[in-house]
């Protein structure tokens, strides 16, 4: 039995989740420079968590995850992995409440609680199981113990926990540059949950 610690961390901050809005699979946005920032203080506050063994990192293909990935790991070898990508918001995608509230087909999805398929974008089951696919691809061989971090986004890091638990989708919002930290143990059955505990800056335990 071979037991790997994962750990899941949201991107930095972008323009576009400063102003709250539907920044998905779509949309290719780098980091803003208050994301830029915030990452660098979270790599000194992370400085005893990342200066232990090594870690395998892998990333979703956005440049906002890429460029997190890149500030908190610096010369670790970054694997790619598409399916870690955010949901994809379809027609809602770029914009934020204040522009989609009075919109039918919007409130229509809200009213489902975001499990309803999105014009031209993704639904909630689908998204959830892509997550997934992508983190089973990220966590590698189950033979090997080792640390792997997982750079992605909010809808990603809710999509595989609640995946995994069996909880709601939604209990397990985070904000940029949080995330948990998951204890797997991989048996002949699968992948067994032992624990999972919020990462936040400075307490990385």
């Amino acid at each position: 039995m071979a037991h790997k610690s994962v750990y899941l961390i949201r991107h930095g901050q972008t323009k576009g989740n400063a102003e709250k809005r539907y920044i998905g699979r779509r949309t290719d946005e780098p980091l803003s420079e208050e994301g830029i920032l915030a990452a660098e203080e979270a790599k000194k506050a992370w400085t005893t968590l990342l200066s232990k063994e090594a870690f395998r990192v892998c990333a979703s293909p956005l440049q906002r995850a890429r460029m997190t990935a890149q500030i908190l790991f610096e010369d670790a070898g970054l694997s790619l992995i598409e399916d870690l990508a955010e949901m994809d918001f379809g027609i809602f995608e770029g914009k934020n409440y204040n522009e989609l509230n009075g919109n039918e087909v919007y409130q229509n999805w809200i009213d489902t609680g975001g499990i309803k398929q999105i014009p031209e974008g993704e639904g909630l089951e689908g998204f959830q199981k892509r997550s997934y696919d992508g983190f089973c691809k990220a966590l590698g061989d189950p033979k090997i113990e080792e640390r792997v971090a997982v750079v992605c986004h909010g809808g990603t890091i809710m999509a595989v926990l609640s995946y995994l638990t069996g909880q709601a989708y939604y209990e397990f919002m985070t904000d940029n540059l949080g995330g948990y930290r998951l204890e797997l143990e991989f048996e002949d059955e699968g992948i067994h949950l032992v624990s999972y505990h919020r990462l936040v800056p400075g307490n990385p335990a």
